[in-house]
């Protein structure tokens, strides 16, 4: 019986030692990116509740981006591991991945919740808030961090592009500035404080950026492309030339480089040959307009005049404001000089929306500033501009499909007024204003006509 035992002991114990073996081949086999292998095996257990084949599954399905099946498995984790750090920041990246944001977030709060101050679990939710847009809430996760790291020049970049998306620019900018001089061999800092100094128009500090940069990392790809941006910007051509030049030789294709790689060739008077880099620019981006006018500019010094003038139109139609911009503009100035009890000015801009995009409505409330017939007895100004928009608008309003009878009547009685008037000053005309300043008149058979039709429609 004893001998029995003692078997027994030693077949559970050759047990463990397998399954542990197995368990330390599936992670292995994840360490060394045999990502499909794993998930054959996982398969071959469907009713696995061991921790450590679950998570390598986890992991195998994350390494070939299958994140739907990387959460699934992370989630069958026992629930006595439901709590270990690294599944639950885990199952937060991998239910971010797949869209399940609140889960995500959820996850990492259970984290944070052990200790407030822990910097692994902030920085976590600092990422998430940042990637999912809630960029309020990530720069003050942030800026904690930061609090208790205050030389992390990761973290100041981290708040300083957080800020520039506030526009807070000058937070932005002083932290990118703390951020290189606390590190200025970090290419990333130093490429977005010269980044930000470009789009602040601040071309000669991006460049003293990027040479103190350049030293530590003298092929940097990004910081000599800003280096070229800064030089073109301050009009350095020869120099901004050379800089794309070495760029495009070493392969560099970015629009950015063929673009003002181009542009500089061509300001450096080198016409034909800025036509190849002019033309790869103009297929990747066919809405610049600086490219447009230049490439036009050199085929119109060498040899394709026709396609010059094609581009020349290309340019000056781009250069035309939105339609709808304009119309929008337009409205707003109506709408505010109206407030401001300049109504002729009002209405002269309605009226160019009524005659530009036949704007009814518009036309409408030109023709409700004119209804006031005790002040046309009195200002003759008034009395033409109401006679005007009154016709025009009586006119209008007969061909819309839907017709309102106490309106047509009261648009009635108004060209009866005027026919009225016509007949005290024994004339069979009466002067009229348009809103555009233009004169005209309305004549008693054109206000009969007009009458007859409101009168006819039922």
């Amino acid at each position: 019986m004893k001998a029995f035992y003692t078997l027994l002991t030693l077949a559970a114990l050759l047990a463990g030692q397998t399954l542990q073996a197995q368990r330390d081949d599936w992670q292995r086999m994840v360490d060394q990116k045999h990502f499909a292998e794993v998930l054959a095996l996982a398969k071959s257990h469907p009713d696995t509740t061991d921790f450590a084949a679950l998570y390598a599954a986890g992991q195998a399905a994350e390494g070939l981006l299958k994140y739907r099946d990387a959460y699934h498995y992370y989630r069958r984790c026992p629930a006595t591991d439901s709590a270990r750090t690294e599944l639950l920041v885990a199952l937060a990246r991998t239910a971010g991945a797949i869209g399940q944001t609140d889960e995500a977030e959820r996850y990492l709060l259970q984290l944070r919740a052990r200790d407030t101050a822990d910097f692994y679990a902030n920085h976590q939710l600092a990422r998430f808030y940042d990637r999912q847009g809630d960029t309020e809430r990530a720069m003050a996760y942030y800026e904690k961090l930061l609090a208790s790291d205050p030389q992390n020049p990761v973290l100041m970049r981290n708040v300083a592009d957080c800020a520039r998306q506030l526009g807070q620019n000058g937070v932005a900018m002083v932290t990118y500035m703390e951020a290189f001089q606390v590190e200025p061999e970090n290419a990333l800092a130093a490429a977005a404080l010269a980044n930000y100094m470009l789009s602040m128009q601040l071309a000669d500090i991006a460049l003293e950026v990027c040479d103190k940069a350049l030293t530590y990392h003298p092929r940097h790809r990004a910081l000599r492309r800003n280096r070229g941006m800064a030089l073109f910007s301050m009009g350095a051509y020869l120099a901004a030339d050379s800089v794309y030049a070495a760029l495009l030789s070493e392969g560099d294709s970015s629009q950015l480089t063929l673009k003002y790689g181009g542009c500089a060739r061509y300001y450096t008077g080198h016409f034909m040959d800025a036509i190849p880099l002019l033309e790869s620019a103009y297929d990747g981006d066919t809405t610049a307009v600086d490219v447009c006018l230049l490439l036009g500019s050199a085929l119109g010094r060498t040899y394709d005049r026709r396609r010059a003038f094609a581009l020349f139109d290309r340019a000056e139609a781009l250069m035309q404001p939105a339609p709808a911009l304009t119309d929008m503009l337009t409205r707003f100035r109506a709408e505010t000089f109206e407030r401001d009890g300049q109504k002729e000015r009002s209405d002269a801009l309605y009226y160019q929306l009524w005659t530009e995009r036949n704007r009814f409505d518009l036309l409408g409330r030109i023709w409700e500033h004119y209804n006031d017939t005790e002040r046309a007895e009195k200002d003759e100004a008034y009395a033409r501009r109401s006679r005007f928009i009154t016709v025009l608008f009586a006119t209008e309003y007969l061909a819309r499909p839907k017709r309102d009878a106490k309106l047509m009547s009261f648009l009635n009685t108004q060209l009866n007024k005027f026919v009225s008037d016509m007949f005290f000053r024994q004339t069979k005309q009466l002067p009229t204003l348009a809103p555009d300043g233009k004169v005209g008149v309305c004549t008693e058979q054109q206000l009969q006509a007009l009458m007859s039709r409101l009168q006819g429609v039922r």
